[in-house]
């Protein structure tokens, strides 16, 4: 009987973690896919423009996910005006992969950096999308 107890606690403390994360349940449960928005009202989750190369903020990016155990550096590919970048990350408790795709646009002076992160699984990735782009911004950004 105290194994049922403790299987309980541990499964309701894993929930109550699951559940603390959710900042917009209405969008949370419905939507596994964020971007960077101009008029997001999160400054986190808005596009960002860093003053370096596009070259600069690709190797400021692949040196931050070297450093992120949950994130891999998939490809990239250089074009004209921009630079894709295709990374993933994976969610610590049951493995979830995200696709999360960047933008390095040109800009005077220096880079715009615009991305979208998608659930490869699940019609809800409980706000884990927009986590990823916070994190990915705040990364990129504390590096300069």
């Amino acid at each position: 009987m105290i194994i049922w107890y403790a299987v309980l606690a541990v499964t309701a403390v894993i929930m109550v973690s699951i559940f603390a994360r959710i900042d917009n349940w209405q969008r949370d449960w419905t939507t596994n896919f964020a971007k960077l928005d101009a008029s997001a009202s999160e400054p986190d989750l808005r596009p960002h423009s860093l003053a370096a190369s596009r070259q600069e903020v690709a190797s400021r990016i692949n040196r931050w996910v070297d450093e992120h155990d949950p994130w891999q550096w998939v490809s990239a590919d250089e074009e004209d005006q921009q630079t894709r970048i295709r990374l993933t990350r994976t969610t610590g408790l049951l493995r979830f992969v995200d696709d999360v795709q960047v933008r390095l646009i040109d800009q005077a002076p220096g880079t715009r950096v615009e991305a979208e992160s998608q659930s490869r699984f699940g019609k809800g990735d409980l706000g884990q999308n927009p986590r990823n782009l916070k994190e990915l911004v705040r990364g990129i950004s504390d590096r300069e």
